[in-house]
């Protein structure tokens, strides 16, 4: 497979010079409807969609539009504000000026350099470290995962991370998190580490993860190619998992970012993440479910496929998060609002955190959504990952204590 990797290598970075991020307020369904039937004609990419009326949208778009996009706002009376001035600015202050390879906080790290020390970890703590791969992604690398696990008979947190190519700062986040756990520095965090076992999945989505950092640093999907006209590459793997699989917040559209792929589970990372989970991990064993995102600062729970009603653990999976949220507040005053997918964020079908809890029945799972609220979204500087990952341990220690309260774990 090696070839198909330095292919990658071989074709021109995308570039974002001038493109701009405009913060766009929906105020009713005409605006709504609008902007969409605008999406191809004016190149607009969402980068965060408004979730009811009266709130509001992340769009960014080339320069060549930007006139025609303003001109479109200001005549249906949109209200908006420019939010990036200049997406490939912040993206060259994403790259070091010279590279560190070995792991570290201070930089956004490659596969390659995350997978290298992994290899270090394992081979340092053999004792904690159990390294697992759940199988090869579409383009063959493999997508690899830490068990660690200090004793028997621990109670279960099963964390993926990097579904989405281009959200860099959750795997930061999580090999900081690893590290805590291996190496902690306070007695709370020595706590979860000794007294859970954690499976860890640091990338899960190698091939999108690598493609945004050798070729598009903005994808979001996977690189499986399923559009019959052969136009449009790659699966919304947030979309991909065997429950309601399509029923709302899916697109059937290839070329759409939310395109839920041609089945559920068609995409190897998604197929064999269940698998693993059904095969390698005994059933009930899990206790809490973590998908990692970015970005808006969100606990999100079930149900994502409707408003109407809530799951029957909605009052757990409520005190669990305000303990995650109020444990990571306390360390710099981020703010994470919390509740269930559909009431707080958007409808959502076909996600892992609605598998974890229809399917396998662990009765406390997540979509969290890391830093920002949408100043720079997903191009967050370098200087930003120790802050988010520190504040994001306090919340697994607080989210870990809840948990304990109410007989979770």
């Amino acid at each position: 497979m090696s070839g198909m990797f330095n292919l990658a290598r071989c074709v021109e970075q995308v570039r974002y010079d001038n493109y701009k991020v405009y913060n766009v307020r929906i105020d009713d369904l005409a605006q709504f409807k609008l902007l969409n039937s605008q999406e191809k004609s004016l190149q607009l990419s969402s980068w965060r969609e408004a979730r009811h009326l009266g709130e509001s949208s992340d769009v960014m778009l080339p320069p060549q539009y930007q006139e025609a996009f303003e001109s479109l706002l200001t005549t249906h009376n949109f209200t908006y504000r420019l939010k990036i001035d200049n997406v490939q600015m912040h993206i060259d202050a994403q790259r070091p000026k010279q590279r560190i390879t070995s792991m570290e906080w201070t930089q956004f790290h490659t596969l390659d350099e995350i997978y290298a020390w992994l290899d270090v970890i394992e081979d340092r703590y053999p004792d904690i470290v159990t390294p697992f791969t759940i199988g090869n992604s579409h383009e063959g690398r493999p997508i690899r995962g830490v068990k660690i696990s200090y004793k028997e008979g621990n109670p279960t947190v099963f964390i993926e991370s990097n579904i989405h190519a281009r959200e860099w700062i959750t795997s930061a986040t999580i090999t900081y998190f690893i590290d805590e756990l291996l190496v902690p520095r306070n007695p709370a965090v020595r706590d979860i580490a000794q007294n859970v076992d954690w499976y860890i999945i640091p990338v899960l989505n190698t091939d999108g993860f690598v493609y945004s950092h050798e070729v598009e640093r903005l994808w979001r999907k996977s690189r499986l190619n399923s559009d019959p006209t052969g136009t449009c590459i790659g699966t919304d793997l947030n979309r991909n998992f065997d429950y309601l699989w399509m029923l709302t917040g899916a697109d059937s559209d290839p070329c759409s970012q939310l395109y839920g792929g041609p089945s559920a589970e068609s995409d190897p990372e998604i197929s064999q993440l269940t698998a693993y989970i059904n095969n390698s991990i005994p059933d009930g064993a899990i206790k809490i479910y973590i998908s990692l995102h970015s970005y808006g600062q969100y606990v999100l729970s079930p149900w994502g496929h409707t408003a109407l009603e809530f799951p029957e653990h909605y009052p757990q999976m409520m005190h669990v998060a305000k303990g995650f949220s109020d444990a990571l507040y306390r360390r710099y005053g981020t703010v994470f609002t919390y509740g269930s997918s559909a009431t707080t964020l958007y409808e959502v079908s076909g996600s892992g955190k609605e598998w974890a809890y229809a399917v396998k029945n662990i009765k406390i799972p997540y979509t969290i959504e890391l830093r920002d609220k949408g100043e720079l979204g997903f191009v967050l500087p370098p200087e930003d990952i120790l802050p988010v990952a520190r504040e994001v341990t306090e919340g697994f220690v607080g989210m870990i204590a809840a948990a304990r309260e109410i007989d979770i774990l």
